[in-house]
């Protein structure tokens, strides 16, 4: 295709342009003042820039949309990236819908979790890093503030087992009085932003009136509430940040620091990988852009280490979904501290691991590492894990974990052939390749070769290790015996042993669930209904026996039914 034909079709206006590839997959999609004078540009530097150069290699279309103005042009580039997700715009590779609590709006409200900024109605809050805090939060606000845990609000002539379980007060039955269930959402809204102070004073008169009736397990619960938001005080007198609610970017290398701050105190941290960056400094404003797109939650005060060439745009943007939005390009100094202080850590510990990386392998440390590992019992539950390290720390959300649907019976290497295969085969839309790990030794090396090979995967290297005598085999022939050095030690070990470790979770997870619903299939009244409710309360045998007659009652067994479970289980 002739570039410079297609260009000069291009008009002087401004607007969105997007370069497509084969089957109509979008490659990359940027907006200009002036299209005509962008392109030109972008083909200038495909001579010398290997990115630009691989854009127009993998296209075979441009398209463009004329747009009235900059603004709008900045507005449909963000929703166009955002929906299309093209292969080489710069991106976050992380990031993606934190979840947040929301007390709702209803005239009894309740507290749900959402990672979507403004899909339900009511207050936000969060969001929480990691994100299993949002579960836990959820389900202490249940305990402390007994909001209801039903949705929609039923109408019901008794209660049910939350109220039992300590979960809720029941408002769909008029236990508990509208004004001061009100006083309970709103005891809940102030203990989530940790601006308590303004409520305390209530829950302290609330307790008195309790105790003058001589309703004193009621008073214990509100004292269990003070007692919550006292600590929550704490935590604000030791932290003591000016600003109630703020998100921190902190840009450096092709990373971002994002701090959260929420009720006046840090609440949470997350590094950011930024993907793709070449001109980081004229796409800050669309990678801000780009997280909050993704519904995450945005507060009033934004803070960035760097000037950015959009500002207006991005605060015209945001204004549209939150009025007071303020953006300040310089990050306070009463958090900058707290941020060198990790921003330093990281950067020396990955700085002297990639310098005695390159030394002992002669290449340079990869920014991604992938650990594999296969669990087996006596050839059943056959499983795979895949661990990922990346830029100096385990990322969680990037683990997978594989089911074995190939082979019976005990044959490890099969195993792994068709784990590495199902993975491997992503390899192949990725930009930059990660270093392959495998638990185990040279012959699991060589697993990992002939899928490399099958799929013609020439740039990717694979490694495996040793137990016991911690040994390093590479793809190129090399045996790295890590004693010899702590620091690679640490780094491939803590791999190797998450990898052990997620594997074998997954496949007791399948034994205890298969072992428990054998087990619940000998039991008379115990259908799928019942089997999923034991599972999910007790997730074991040995827990399901532990519990009592009335506890398995409140989970709604039929006495009868929780009779014969206790008595099989004894027998």
């Amino acid at each position: 295709m002739n570039w410079r034909e297609v260009i000069d079709k291009v008009p002087d206006e401004s607007g969105v342009y997007l370069f497509k590839g084969e089957r109509g997959k979008y490659i990359y999609i940027g907006k200009a003042k002036n299209l005509k004078n962008r392109l030109k540009g972008h083909l200038q530097q495909s001579k010398i820039d290997p990115k630009e150069k691989r854009i127009f290699e993998e296209s075979v279309s441009l398209e463009w949309i004329i747009t009235s103005s900059d603004y709008e042009a900045f507005v449909l580039e963000n929703e166009l990236i955002k929906q299309y997700k093209p292969k080489y715009n710069v991106r976050l590779k992380s990031g993606a819908g934190y979840p947040m609590l929301v007390i709702t709006d209803d005239e009894y409200p309740t507290v749900k979790i959402s990672r979507k900024y403004g899909e339900i109605k009511g207050s936000y809050f969060g969001p929480f890093i990691p994100a299993k805090t949002a579960r836990a939060m959820k389900n202490l606000v249940h305990k402390l503030f007994k909001l209801r845990t039903c949705d929609p609000l039923p109408k019901r002539n008794m209660v049910c087992f939350d109220y039992h379980l300590g979960l809720c007060s029941a408002p769909c039955v008029n236990k508990i009085s509208k004004k001061e269930y009100q006083l309970d959402a709103k005891a809940a809204k102030a203990f989530l932003s940790g601006n308590v102070k303004g409520v305390i004073y209530q829950l302290y008169d609330r307790i008195r009136d309790y105790t003058d009736k001589m309703m004193f397990e009621k008073a214990a619960l509100v004292r269990d509430q003070i007692k919550a938001m006292e600590n929550v005080i704490q935590k604000q007198e030791v932290t003591g940040l000016p600003f109630e609610e703020a998100d921190i970017f902190y840009f450096y290398g092709r990373n971002v620091l994002l701090v959260i701050v929420r009720g006046f105190r840090v609440v949470g941290k997350e590094n950011l990988k930024i993907e793709h960056v070449e001109d980081l400094e004229s796409s800050l404003s669309n990678i801000i852009a780009e997280y909050y797109g993704r519904g995450n939650y945005i507060p009033n005060n934004i803070f960035v280490n760097k000037k950015l060439s959009e500002k207006e745009f991005l605060v015209n943007w945001l204004s549209e979904k939150r009025k007071d939005i303020k953006i300040e390009e310089a990050v306070p100094e009463d958090i900058q501290s707290f941020i060198q202080r990790n921003i330093s850590t990281l950067s020396s510990d990955i700085s002297e691991l990639s310098s005695y990386f390159k030394k002992v392998f002669g290449f340079d440390l990869p920014e991604r590492i992938e650990g594999f590992d296969i669990s087996t019992l006596q050839g059943e539950f056959n499983v795979g894990s895949c661990v990922v390290w990346e830029s100096g720390k385990m990322n969680k959300k990037e683990y997978r974990r594989f089911k074995v649907k190939t082979v019976k019976g005990v044959d490890d290497y099969a195993s792994l052939r068709e784990v590495l295969f199902r993975r491997f085969k992503r390899y192949k839309d990725m930009e930059s390749l990660p270093l392959v790990l495998i638990d185990g030794g040279k012959g699991q090396l060589k697993q990992g070769l002939i899928v490399k090979d099958a799929l013609d995967l020439k740039d990717l290297r694979v490694f495996s290790i040793a137990k016991r005598e911690e040994i390093i085999y590479t793809d190129d022939g090399k045996e790295i015996k890590l004693y010899d050095h702590p620091i690679l030690l640490r780094l491939f070990t803590q791999i190797r042993d998450e990898a052990h470790r997620f594997a074998i979770s997954y496949n007791r997870k399948l034994r205890e669930k298969k072992a428990l619903q054998e087990v619940l299939d000998n039991i008379e009244g115990v259908g799928k209904k019942r089997k999923e409710i034991l599972y999910r309360t007790f997730k074991t045998v040995e827990n399901i026996a532990k519990a009592d007659i009335e506890h398995l009652k409140k989970l709604g067994i039929p006495e009868k039914v929780a009779q014969n479970i206790k008595k099989y289980l004894t027998e």
